[in-house]
């Protein structure tokens, strides 16, 4: 997997070939891949590489990175981004990611709000 990892790690290559890469790691699940894929989703200047590193390590089921989904979702300026890692969190089931959707719900977009409200239905049923 390091030739993906290294091609999800080198900004000089299209957002294309960095998605490809992100999928797959996601496919991997690889405790390295997973730590490329948090890399990436703080680090790659794109959002739309970021909202889908979000929505791989939903995807991975690897519940040890539900802190890293969070500040993401709490810290990034982009709404795909914020969107994709809150239903990421969801996706997980993690109760950890509860207040911090609940916070989500009074968002003033109504796009991220109603991401929590679709976030907190699938974590809690």
């Amino acid at each position: 997997m390091s030739s993906a990892i290294s091609t999800l790690k080198d900004h000089s290559l299209s957002k294309e070939a960095r998605i490809q890469a992100a999928f797959r790691l996601m496919n991997d699940g690889s405790d390295e891949s997973i730590d490329a894929l948090v890399w990436a989703l703080f680090n790659d200047p794109s959002p739309i590489v970021r909202h889908e590193c979000a929505f791989a390590l939903g995807e991975t089921a690897a519940s040890r990175i539900v802190p890293e989904l969070i500040r993401s979702m709490q810290t990034d300026p982009n709404i795909f981004v914020i969107h994709e890692a809150a239903l990421a969190l969801g996706t997980l089931g993690d109760r950890r990611a509860e207040e911090p959707l609940r916070q989500l719900l009074a968002h003033p977009n109504s796009d991220i709000a109603e991401s929590a409200e679709i976030a907190l239905e699938r974590l809690l049923s």
